[in-house]
């Protein structure tokens, strides 16, 4: 595929789709996601009266505390905190970090000690070609993309999508739709001919390989994140390509101040606080 010199403004995903539940008693899924929750999952929150979806990213560990939290895009709660987030008929948390801004579109929902809330190292896969497996654990994690690597997209919208090609680590611009028309840029940017990757509902999502292994003797599923939806949209109205804008896996830990829970970190059962990464000068 040709390099082109991207610079374009993609209009984020945040705040575009009014909920509707599901029926009572409705089996678990990415859109009614019990605990321990996944990535992946849609998410539900209300705003200044209005209610609107977004959709999980991958659990984490926070530094301060060692506890467990889930990451999403910080534009979904308009960036505020202490705002309630549902799947389903479930509760989910409640954003207790949140940057909204040129430089970091990130947030972090944890539960609260009148509801706690279990997040669990797996990403929701459903939807994709046939024989794709229901979900993926999160085996691993890299702290960016490669330029040329193909990624794949699991948001509650569009599901999964894979084979986004990576074009560059930097260009990538995010701009809300809604005043006051935040734009965050240094976005990693990608894309792929003739499909439509994301549309609204999708940001917070994962961004991953996929890495298929056996454990074990048994074949397992994996993923190794590599970043976290921010938006996306045609590159030409109506055009046969759809872009992609996602941070990197260093930046989201850097700005949100946790680490990325792997399968392996979670069956450890350690509960020490992870150290502080000791990189994140210039990265918001």
């Amino acid at each position: 595929m040709k390099r082109r010199p991207f610079a374009y403004c993609l209009l984020t995903l945040a705040l575009a789709l009014v909920w509707s539940s599901p029926a009572s008693g409705a089996p678990a899924s990415r859109f009614n996601d019990p605990q321990p929750h996944r990535g992946g999952a849609e998410i539900r929150m209300t705003v200044l009266g209005e209610t609107y979806n977004c959709s999980s990213g991958f659990a984490v560990r926070r530094v301060e505390d060692g506890k467990r939290a889930m990451t999403t895009a910080g534009h979904c709660p308009n960036g505020l905190i202490n705002v309630d987030t549902t799947s389903g008929q479930y509760p989910f948390g409640r954003f207790v970090r949140t940057f909204y801004d040129n430089v970091v579109d990130a947030a972090l929902v944890a539960g609260t000690p009148q509801s706690p809330q279990v997040y669990a190292p797996t990403l929701w896969t459903d939807g994709g070609p046939q024989g794709t497996p229901v979900a993926r654990r999160v085996l691993g994690k890299a702290d960016g993309p490669v330029v040329d690597q193909k990624v794949c997209v699991s948001g509650k919208v569009t599901k999964l999508v894979c084979d986004i090609e990576v074009y560059n680590l930097t260009s990538g611009q995010s701009c809300g739709e809604e005043p006051p028309h935040i734009c965050t840029n240094g976005l990693v940017l990608a894309g792929k001919e003739g499909k439509n990757i994301v549309k609204a509902g999708d940001s917070g999502a994962p961004v991953f390989v996929p890495i298929d292994t056996e454990i074990d003797g048994h074949k397992v599923y994996g993923a190794m994140l590599v970043g976290m939806l921010v938006g996306g949209g045609p590159r030409i109205e109506h055009g046969p390509e759809d872009l992609v804008t996602f941070h990197p896996i260093k930046q989201i830990e850097c700005s949100l101040n946790v680490k990325v829970l792997t399968t392996a970190d979670a069956e450890s059962g350690d509960t020490t606080p992870p150290p502080p990464r000791d990189d994140c000068a210039g990265t918001g």
